[in-house]
């Protein structure tokens, strides 16, 4: 029934009521309008919305809270993301939560939502923060990415009309100087590479056992760019021969924070496997071989045997190898082995920059994305990106290359 006001405060408005039936009990909807076309357009919404609660109320509506389905989604999604990511949601429902309690929205809506509010977080986000920046991947990316994953469920069942969280997002709430160039990866050249590579065969010889760990682990990844994650928990018996080449086929990775495997690489179902880069230096086969030899030898002399047949297991931690709990080297190990063999082999860190495993593997990418020969699909599928992040996030101007550039430049 549509009716137009003739008096009080909303006189000249039109107002429409509907008596639907819900849950099998009659319910009275009254709306307002603010001329006869658009009370008409909203008498059929309203009818066609409440159509649908005939048989009960859905589980969710435009009328729910905002904090309550968003809690409901983040823990629903738990089931299917790895431990890492869900610490993410639930940090990015803690960032929710802490802002609607201060701006007293704890009860706010979907219906209520608006993209101002959404902007009006985003900056409250980086004004509480100090260290935060804004830039792709940093937490309110990741953050606003969440969120905008949760509403773009709900305008799919039609219980919202708009993403309060708009695309390009950050563009969207932020000015240009806003924005963080970040953290930026130390990119080796080819020369940096051939020395840190000579430094840590030369260490890895004159090594103990249980000092050599992190130095043919960090020798390796040179080789094969790998997830830190997945260096980790690379196994003797994966080193197999394929396509003409020694490599490794890996098939899951470390959660540093649980201390234990995650069950798949990382965006990969269980059981899924991927073939790294080859490995046409049999140099470094050779140093493997040795080195299963040598830590054959050494837990036997302690009664100790490697059931994981973990490459780099943590040789210094023999309760965990006694107690079947096997644990690998640990990243910190890693990162600070190859520190020191940079500065060892007398290679100075870039300005701004950070050193860390992540660096081999930009420096690899770099060196299959610059190379015409190589397809660029094949080189994302051995480093175990999707080609677009592994074009857009990884392969970076060589340092070789720029330089080549600047000599050709006269004028």
């Amino acid at each position: 029934m549509i009716n137009k006001i003739n008096s009080g405060k909303y006189k000249g408005m039109w107002v429409v009521r509907i008596q639907p039936m819900v849950a099998g009990k009659r319910k009275s909807v009254t709306k307002r309008a603010d001329s006869k076309l658009e009370a008409q357009k909203l008498e059929i919404e309203l009818k066609l919305k409440y159509a649908k609660y005939k048989n009960g109320l859905p589980e969710i509506t435009e009328d729910s809270s905002l904090l309550i389905e968003y809690t409901k989604f983040v823990e629903k999604r738990a089931q299917s993301i790895t431990s890492t990511t869900n610490r993410s949601w639930k940090y990015s429902l803690k960032l929710l939560n802490d802002f609607l309690k201060i701006e007293n929205f704890s009860q706010i809506q979907l219906k209520n939502v608006s993209s101002e509010m959404f902007n009006d977080f985003a900056h409250w986000y980086i004004r509480t923060h100090p260290k935060a920046s804004v830039k792709k991947s940093m937490v309110i990316d990741v953050t606003l990415a969440h969120l905008r994953t949760f509403f773009a469920s709900l305008e799919d069942k039609n219980i919202i009309p708009v993403n309060p969280v708009p695309r390009g997002y950050l563009k969207e709430f932020f000015k240009y100087s806003d924005f963080n160039t970040g953290r930026k990866w130390h990119l080796f050249s080819n020369n940096e590479i051939n020395s840190l590579r000579e430094e840590l065969f030369k260490e890895y010889k004159s090594s103990t056992i249980y000092n050599s760990v992190s130095k043919l682990a960090v020798l390796l990844d040179t080789y094969l760019g790998l997830r830190p994650e997945e260096l980790q928990v690379l196994k003797f018996s994966q080193l197999v021969e394929f396509e003409g080449s020694y490599t490794f086929k890996i098939d899951n990775s470390w959660s540093e924070q649980n201390k234990k495997l995650n069950g798949s690489l990382k965006d990969r179902p269980k059981g899924a496997y991927r073939y790294c880069l080859p490995i046409k230096d049999m140099r470094i086969i050779e140093l493997i071989e040795d080195f299963h030899e040598r830590q054959e030898k050494y837990l036997k002399k302690y009664g100790l045997k490697n059931t994981s047949d973990y490459i780099f297991l943590n040789l210094h931690n023999y309760r965990s190898i006694a107690d079947n709990n096997q644990l690998p080297v640990t990243q910190k190990s890693l990162n600070d082995k190859l520190k020191e063999a940079c500065k060892k082999a007398g290679i100075k860190k870039q300005d701004n920059t950070v050193l860390a495993l992540y660096s081999i593997r930009v420096y690899l990418s770099t060196l299959l994305g610059s190379d015409n020969r190589i397809s660029n699909v094949y080189a994302s599928q051995r480093m175990g990106n999707s080609l677009q992040v592994f074009l857009s996030t990884y392969v970076k101007e060589s340092r070789e290359s720029y330089k080549a550039n600047s000599d050709l430049w006269y004028c």
